[in-house]
C-alpha cells in the first residue's frame, strides 16, 4: 500500500495539466484587463482630440464670422456682416467681465462658437462650447462627453461610465490688441496735454 502511494505521489502524469488550468484564468483576466485598459486610453484620446481639434478652430475664426471654421478663409471682412464694427462693444458679452452674465444680445456669441462642431462628429458624443469674455482675456471653452460602451463589470472596476475631455483655448487678437494700445496712448496723451487746463479751473 505504501508503494502504491509513493509511486502516485511521484507520478508526474497530468501536472501540466493541472497547472495549465490554474494558470490559464488569470492570464485570460490580465490580457483582458490590458485590453480594456488601452479601449480606454483610446476613447478618451480621441474624445480629448476632438475637444482639442474644435477649441482651436473656434478660437482661430472668432473674430471674423465670416472665415471659414475649418480652413480660416474668407472673403468678407467684419463690418460687412452680422459683426459689425464695433461687434465687441455690444454683442462680445461684455458685461461678464463686470460680473453680469446673460445680459444683452448674445446671439452673435452663439453663431461664432460653433457648436455644430459637435454634432458633426460620429458617435453619440455631446458637449458644449462657451465663450468666457473676462478682463485678462477671452477664452474658448469645450467640453465633450461620450457613454463608454464596455461590459458593466469593466466600467465598475475602471470607476467610469462616461468618457469626458475638456479644452480651453486662449482668444488672441493682435490687430484688437495693437488698437486698444494705440487707443490708451491717444488717451492719456490727450489727459497729460489738458491737465494743465483742469488745475486752472480748479484754482479758480
Amino acid at each position: 500500500m505504501k508503494k502504491q502511494i509513493y509511486s502516485f505521489l511521484k507520478n508526474d502524469k497530468g501536472v501540466f495539466t493541472i497547472e495549465a488550468s490554474m494558470i490559464f484564468p488569470m492570464l485570460l483576466i490580465i490580457t483582458l484587463s490590458l485590453i480594456f485598459f488601452s479601449l480606454v486610453i483610446y476613447y478618451k484620446s480621441v474624445l480629448q482630440f476632438d475637444a482639442n481639434r474644435i477649441a482651436d478652430q473656434v478660437s482661430y475664426v472668432w473674430n471674423n464670422s465670416s472665415k471659414d471654421v475649418k480652413t480660416g478663409e474668407f472673403d468678407t471682412y467684419t463690418n460687412d456682416l452680422d459683426d459689425g464694427l464695433y461687434w465687441r462693444l455690444t454683442s462680445n458679452n461684455i458685461l461678464e467681465q463686470f460680473g453680469l452674465p446673460n445680459i444683452g444680445d448674445s446671439s452673435l456669441v452663439a453663431k461664432k462658437e460653433h457648436a455644430e462642431l459637435i454634432e458633426e462628429i460620429p458617435g453619440p458624443i455631446t458637449g458644449s462650447v462657451e465663450f468666457q469674455n473676462g478682463l485678462a482675456g477671452s477664452r474658448i471653452n469645450v467640453t465633450l462627453q461620450q457613454p463608454l460602451y464596455l461590459p458593466s463589470a469593466v466600467k465598475t472596476m475602471f470607476g467610469i461610465d462616461l468618457m469626458r475631455a475638456q479644452a480651453s483655448r486662449p482668444i488672441t487678437e493682435p490687430v484688437e490688441f495693437i488698437r486698444n494700445v494705440d487707443f490708451i496712448l491717444y488717451f492719456v496723451n490727450d489727459i497729460s496735454k489738458y491737465s494743465g487746463y483742469i488745475s486752472q479751473f480748479r484754482s479758480r
